[in-house]
């Protein structure tokens, strides 16, 4: 083993070359060392452990898992991905991936396509690599935010969606998000907006994200414009846990359906009548937004990763035990 001294130069060198990505003639410019010596430290660096490369197969899952989640929920399918200590935005992507490869599978040619909106939903659109053309309809699930980010601007999901497939795609032009329940309804019966409904009556798959309620970070970050005191008041008295297209619901799974007033977009009963409903979330924090959305049926494929899938269990099973 090297001595003290070394062991940090090695540190200092493997930080620089990996987490900074600096190239050996910077880092040796840093170290005011050789790139020969750089070279060796980076080399000595991993033959000691200091540093470790990890490589992750995309399509790998946790078959035991998903045994146990399609048993408890009566799930149609599930995918649940080996996170293996990813970090957040990489577990993200991971299931982007894994999603992207389920979509695949199950769009059918000529098949109705209702799309959800996030940052995963932006991800499951970007790995999209479909082997065939599909005739395929897409629709926006809900209206759109003008000021938010542009990975949540569903229209442009969706118009991506269907190119992917060599689809069309249908505009959904409203705002997500209006001043009462009335106006909303006003918006959906235009006619405008009529052939949209329709298409939501004959949807064959739906891919959606399951947002969680953390009205201290994500949610006001998010939606600081549009969700104001009384809103997030009501979100905390309804006891939400998450959110499908900011339709919103508690842990048992029962709609919470004044929380959010004036939202411009499909609603959870709608989603129960769609044959697959594919769900993609992951992490600890998402697990009980999870369990939420399988109870409430409002999503019947899952795909997540294993820490997410555990967790869900656990709490599915506390849940049982102290109503015994």
């Amino acid at each position: 083993m090297s001595d003290l001294a070394t062991q940090q130069l090695m540190l200092k060198a493997a930080r620089l070359y990996y987490e900074d990505n600096r190239t050996q003639e910077e880092v040796s410019q840093v170290l005011n060392v050789s790139r020969p010596t750089v070279s060796r430290l980076i080399q000595q660096a991993r033959e000691e452990g200091i540093v470790q490369i990890k490589i992750v197969d995309p399509s790998s899952t946790h078959s035991q898992l998903e045994l146990q989640l399609l048993s408890t929920f009566n799930l149609t399918d599930a995918v649940v991905i080996n996170s293996e200590g990813d970090t957040h935005d990489l577990t993200r992507s991971r299931l982007g991936q894994a999603a992207a490869r389920y979509l695949e599978r199950a769009v059918t040619n000529g098949g109705v396509v209702g799309m959800g909106w996030g940052r995963t939903m932006y991800e499951v659109v970007s790995a999209l690599e479909p082997k065939r053309k599909a005739r395929v309809t897409v629709v926006p699930l809900i209206g759109g935010l003008g000021q938010i980010a542009p990975i949540f601007q569903v229209h442009e999901l969706a118009r991506a969606l269907a190119e992917k497939f060599g689809g069309t795609w249908q505009n959904f032009y409203v705002p997500a998000l209006v001043e009462s329940d009335k106006m909303a309804a006003d918006l959906l019966r235009s006619a405008d907006m009529r052939q949209a409904l329709a298409l939501w009556n004959e949807m064959t798959v739906a891919i959606v994200g399951i947002g969680n309620v953390d009205l201290a970070s994500e949610i006001q970050m998010l939606f600081v414009n549009y969700l104001d005191d009384s809103t997030q008041t009501r979100l905390r008295s309804r006891k939400a846990v998450g959110d499908i297209c900011v339709r919103f619901f508690d842990v048992n799974g029962k709609a919470c359906t004044d929380a959010v007033r004036g939202v411009v977009g499909v609603d959870l009963k709608q989603l129960r009548k769609t044959k697959r409903v594919i769900g993609v979330a992951g992490g600890a924090a998402k697990a009980v937004a999870i369990l939420g959305a399988l109870r409430g049926r409002y999503v019947n494929v899952l795909v997540t990763d294993d820490i997410a899938a555990q967790r869900v269990l656990e709490l599915h099973t506390q849940s049982k035990e102290s109503k015994r």
